[in-house]
């Protein structure tokens, strides 16, 4: 063993050293390195051992070791004095040409007329283009501009083309990622020759490559993302509904990247319009027929989320109606309104009757509270989008609309009231106006393929609030009360089977079963303790005595989501595939991360190499975030937080979800013995608390407890207590 001089043992890292491939093989060396002493004199150290001439001319590298079956992905690229202190024992380095060399030597093959060499160079580049140092000093030699060239006289002719060009676009695809360079870098040529690969492919099945097609989508979609200069070029050659067909394809990277294509020309064009060319080609059925119908419930991962996206736009298509108000005079919306009572009664408002005013009654038949509907919707949420339903409901689900409509004279519900309500509530569950995250999976059939899914929900939750409030017999003073029980129906139903939906009769059918009887019953098994009960000093006592032993139950559920642990997307990277994977000692006290490929596998916490002592970690959430301003600045999910430790050095997390957001803050506070601050913590703290005051209480059901303790009887004159036995 090599051993080199340090300054202690805390400052040393054990490796393992392995020569160049195409160097003469030489023995691998163990080395005890001294993290402060610097790589050149290692490097030196190592090259002087194996003979090898110009030291200077090497780095070190990670060895390249196939991905663990959990997931994990492997430690990659150059070793510098930035990224060093990233060491740990047992890492197994090589040493390479310096990422300046390699770069050099890749480019002048590139340029080469030899085409074994050109071949050799574009397949290495492809594995070496993902290494960020490698990266900077192939951009310094314009190498980027090389790879366009060759792309732009490439000619899909034979398979050795369409093997070079594959790894061409592969290497620029990630060089780009880095984010080093701007896409509006980009040549004019090499764009339209991307969009030609595109209409080649979709004109002809001699063309078609699934993996040339999927990379040429794939980077114009970045250019799409992050290209003021070339977006219109590629929004002017590719009609939205161009790329459609590729959906049909078997390939699941072509599947996924033309909706990847398609979500971007959505987020930087005009929504409506770029959704209903969408409509005009028969996207949804696209997506029924050869995603929804084809995978079911075995949905890839990458798919999934961009179903996702798809869901979230097309939903917030309503977001700007939900933002407008009633405005009198507005020709257009004062015809909207009048087709409520045209629809509702045809006899008073047609042929010759058509602009006759609406009466007083008849606005208050329809459930207008007033006898000018205008001030209904006046308040955002829901603005006119409650309009909106409303028209929709009569215009395509007319029998229902009467039928509800004049059961208002039966039930006392007023339709166009409980409509708005409604409405207000659906913008509340379905999220309307909200960014996608980047890290969303969760979609519901019926949403994507749906051309109206907002108004469709709507049309399904008006009946089913009409149902639930002629079983509560409610009147008009209790839809707050109803509202608070259909809130919980399509919560429900939406939570625990939304994946599964097929149809909107589906979707009916599991609200309808879901009766208020049954949301009920299932209350009475959670039943909190009677506010009676609660308030007397005997039980107030009981609770504040019992409080801190349930607090350490909900403090025990938080540290176990962290010791199972979860995946995190990269704050700072372009790339969809980066995640890391962070959990908790069994222990509690160290975090284990490490970098990972795979969202839903954990891998083995042997194999996470990098550590959080959890007794010198600083939390900071939201704003106070490390990467608070460039997050936020992109509109992605606000449930970020921050684990600094070590001086500097900082973990920057993005949570899915509220949901995990707050198990994670909470249990980070709890590990830092700071109080739990999240809402979800104190409703689980307060529904333990009272569950098991009842359970403590069941003995003495039905027995009155009294607001004050006993009197504690005096004492007797004497203890002589005299007892007769019957003989």
């Amino acid at each position: 063993m090599s051993v080199l001089p340090g300054t202690g043992k805390q400052d040393r890292v054990k490796l393992a050293i392995q020569s160049e491939p195409t160097l003469p093989p030489k023995q691998p060396l163990l080395l005890d390195v001294a993290q402060n002493l610097p790589l050149v004199s290692i490097i030196r150290d190592v090259c002087a051992q194996w003979n090898v001439t110009s030291p200077e001319r090497y780095s070190f590298k990670y060895v390249d070791l196939p991905p663990t079956s959990a997931g994990s992905a492997q430690k990659f690229g150059y070793i510098t004095e930035d990224n060093r202190s990233k060491l740990r024992n047992g890492d197994i380095l090589r040493i390479a040409l310096t990422p300046s060399v390699a770069a050099q030597e890749t480019y002048n093959s590139l340029k080469s007329k030899n085409q074994d060499a050109k071949s050799k160079a574009i397949n290495d580049l492809f594995h070496s283009s993902k290494d960020r140092t490698f990266a900077i000093e192939f951009f310094k030699l314009e190498g980027i501009n090389c790879l366009m060239e060759l792309v732009e006289a490439s000619q899909l002719v034979n398979d050795t083309d369409i093997n070079q060009l594959v790894s061409i676009l592969g290497a620029f695809q990630e060089l780009m990622e880095h984010g080093i360079v701007s896409w509006d870098n980009l040549t004019e040529n090499f764009v339209k020759k991307l969009i030609n690969f595109t209409d080649k492919s979709l004109d002809s099945i001699e063309y078609f490559r699934p993996a040339v097609i999927s990379r040429t989508l794939a980077i114009l979609e970045s250019i799409i993302l992050n290209s003021s200069k070339f977006i219109y070029i590629v929004s002017k050659d590719i009609s939205i509904g161009r790329p459609i067909p590729f959906l049909a394809k078997p390939a699941i990277e072509v599947k996924y990247n033309t909706l990847a294509f398609i979500n971007a020309m959505i987020a930087k064009s005009n929504r409506e319009i770029v959704i209903q060319e969408l409509k005009v080609n028969n996207f949804n059925r696209h997506i029924l027929e050869h995603i929804l119908n084809i995978f079911q419930g075995n949905m890839p991962q990458e798919i999934a989320h961009e179903l996702y996206v798809y869901q979230c736009h097309i939903l917030n298509l309503v977001e700007g109606r939900m933002k407008m108000r009633f405005v009198p005079g507005d020709p257009k919306m004062e015809d909207e309104v009048r087709i409520l009572p045209t629809r509702a009664f045809p006899d008073e408002y047609s042929g010759n009757k058509q602009k006759a005013p609406v009466s007083e009654q008849h606005w208050k038949q329809l459930g207008f509270l007033k006898g000018d509907p205008q001030d209904d919707f006046n308040q955002s949420p829901p603005g006119i989008l409650a309009l909106d339903c409303m028209v929709y409901f009569a215009k395509t689900k007319h029998d229902a609309f009467t039928r509800l409509l004049f059961a208002y004279t039966d039930s006392q519900c007023p339709f166009a009231h409980t409509s708005i309500a409604l409405a207000r509530l659906l913008c509340q569950l379905l999220r309307i106006g909200e960014q996608p995250s980047e890290i969303g999976y969760e979609y519901i059939p019926i949403f994507v393929w749906s051309e109206e899914p907002f108004k469709e929900a709507f049309c399904v939750a008006i009946q089913l609030l009409f149902k639930t409030w002629r079983e509560m017999r409610a009147s008009i003073l209790d839809l707050e009360k109803v509202m608070v029980v259909v809130t919980k129906q399509i919560s429900s139903v939406l939570v625990n089977g939304g994946s599964s939906l097929s149809s909107f009769d589906n979707f009916k059918q599991k609200l309808f079963d879901l009766s208020y009887k049954k949301i009920t019953q299932t209350e009475e098994n959670s039943q909190l303790l009677d506010e009676n009960v609660l308030k007397t000093k005997p039980v107030q006592e009981l609770y504040e005595r019992i409080k801190p032993e349930i607090f350490q139950l909900v403090r025990q559920e938080r540290l176990r989501h962290l010791v199972e642990g979860a995946s995190f997307p990269r704050a700072a990277t372009r790339r969809r595939d980066q995640f890391f994977y962070c959990r908790l000692s069994s222990n509690h006290k160290v975090l284990h991360f490490t970098d990972t490929t795979s969202v839903t596998q954990a891998p083995p916490i042997e194999q996470m190499d990098k550590k959080i002592q959890v007794a010198e970690m600083r939390v900071e959430v939201g704003a106070n975030s490390h990467h608070a301003s460039a997050t936020l600045k992109k509109g992605q999910s606000p449930n970020i937080f921050s684990i600094f430790y070590e001086a500097e050095e900082h973990l920057d997390f993005i949570a899915p979800n509220v949901t995990v957001y707050n198990i994670w803050v909470d249990g980070l506070y709890a590990l830092s013995g700071h109080p739990m601050t999240s809402k979800s913590s104190q409703e689980d703290l307060e529904t333990l608390l009272n569950m098991d005051l009842k359970l403590r209480l069941l003995d003495i059901e039905n027995v009155s407890i009294p607001s004050q303790q006993p009197a504690i009887p005096k004492e007797p004159n004497d203890f002589d207590f005299y007892y007769k036995l019957d003989n």
